[in-house]
């Protein structure tokens, strides 16, 4: 039978979603890890895994979830919540349950997320270049209302280079999205181009000042970053970088 996967991210709530379908066997297992790896590194305020479609099945297999939880939550400090599994995987898990976040359906799982009151914020902006300074103001209100003032000035420089790139490369509005974990302070934007930032390396200008939205300027991305990376969606793309909260 055949097996599907489709990651789904809500951008404005701070979620993303893992839908799988077919039969876990070892070889799906593993493409299902991978998937949830790949959405808990983004360090959304969580990944929601929906089972309502994973056909019941007894074994090692079932093993990957409660390990794939584990692993989010010490790599990116993000917290994953399962959802609409058949009663056969629920009894499967066992003994288990109490470090396997279960829950009925999507929406309780979402309900769970909002009150646990993430640290999450966003913005939509005009591709203005008055919109730098209010990527900026979001990101520093961010940073001190989350005790993270020491993050302060390196997320403000970072968001800037992103804002800029968005605005120069981009051409129309775009969003600005924060978030907070245990591990690492996210910083993202939104914008309608599909074509991925690329970093430059062309000689720098007189006096060596690294122009905004230049491509030179996302080497200080990357070197101000524990990661960085760039997800394409199905209407352009998020831009983001993680900044480490807590030693490595």
């Amino acid at each position: 039978m055949r097996s599907d996967i489709i990651t789904e991210r809500d951008l404005d709530a701070g979620l993303a979603t893992v839908r799988f379908s077919g039969t876990l066997s070892s070889e799906t297992a593993g493409l299902l890890n991978a998937a949830v790896g790949r959405a808990a590194a983004e360090c959304p305020a969580a990944v929601v895994v929906d089972l309502s479609e994973l056909h019941p099945v007894a074994g090692p297999a079932v093993s990957v979830l409660p390990a794939l939880t584990r692993h989010a939550s010490r790599t990116w400090g993000v917290p994953v919540l399962l959802c609409g599994a058949a009663a056969e995987i629920v009894r499967e898990l066992g003994s288990q349950r109490g470090s396997v976040a279960l829950y009925d359906r999507r929406d309780d799982a979402v309900l769970a997320v909002r009150a646990g009151v993430p640290r999450w914020a966003c913005e939509h902006l005009s591709p203005v270049p008055e919109s730098v300074a209010v990527a900026r103001r979001v990101v520093g209100d961010s940073c001190e209302a989350w005790g993270l003032g020491q993050l302060r000035d390196r997320a403000c420089l970072v968001v800037s280079e992103l804002a800029t790139n968005a605005i120069q490369h981009a051409g129309a509005g775009f969003g600005v999205m924060v978030s907070g974990t245990p591990v690492f302070l996210r910083i993202g934007v939104r914008d309608e181009s599909p074509a991925p930032p690329r970093i430059t390396n062309l000689p720098g200008t007189s006096g060596a000042i690294v122009p905004a939205g230049s491509g030179r300027g996302l080497r200080i991305v990357a070197g101000l970053a524990s990661h960085w990376g760039c997800t394409a969606l199905s209407t352009g793309k998020i831009v983001w970088a993680l900044l480490r909260i807590s030693p490595a």
